[in-house]
């Protein structure tokens, strides 16, 4: 710009010189805002996390459901339909050396109860205290009661081998089934009503 005028010059001079000083203190009050901001931030006590404890055990779990996968790829899903949930109850009772060979008769004798009419019962007992159960509940409480089939047969043969005079026929064994029955079947119904179960 070239100013013939000295006046005018000055004039603008002075004009640029008010914009820049008014552009100063807006830019100024603005530091002063953060520089207040930055103080009331280091003034407020930080909080420090140094260890977070989970209890679970403490958690009331309603209902648990969805699909766990593991040891599979998003690849492998699609690979699922050929997967499937073991049997409860193995196929062949391995002999254990202090099985009796009538504590494996009698085993062999309440397979069906444990594949047929213990999962009913079961699933019938849940309707009636009114409880929902994750999926393979049913079948970990099978599984459970499943190991401690020899010890209530002996324990039930020693009683009726007692009361027969150390007999053991065909209605004795019967009698032994038809206890050892009735004894898991009232233990999953207190258990399922009781505080145990699932609510």
């Amino acid at each position: 710009m070239y100013y013939y005028n000295w006046h005018d010059y000055f004039s603008s001079l002075q004009n640029e010189i008010k914009n820049q000083q008014k552009k100063m203190s807006r830019l100024e009050e603005q530091v002063k805002v953060l520089e207040s901001k930055v103080l009331t931030l280091q003034e407020t006590p930080k909080t420090n996390v140094e260890k977070i404890e989970y209890h679970f055990d403490q958690l009331k779990i309603e209902t648990l459901e969805g699909t766990l996968n593991i040891g599979l790829s998003p690849d492998g899903l699609s690979a699922t339909d050929e997967l499937s949930i073991p049997n409860p109850i193995p196929k062949q009772q391995q002999a254990t050396p202090n099985q009796s060979p009538i504590v494996q008769e009698l085993v062999q004798y309440l397979h069906p109860f444990f594949q047929q009419e213990l999962p009913s019962k079961i699933n019938e007992f849940a309707q009636e205290s009114e409880k929902s159960f994750p999926p393979g509940f049913e079948n970990m409480i099978i599984q459970d009661i499943y190991k401690q089939i020899p010890e209530r047969i002996q324990h039930y043969t020693r009683l009726h081998s007692e009361n027969n005079n150390g007999m053991l026929n065909n209605e004795t064994k019967q009698k032994i089934v038809e206890d050892v029955k009735n004894e898991i079947l009232h233990s999953v119904r207190n258990y399922i009503q009781g505080e145990e179960g699932g609510e």
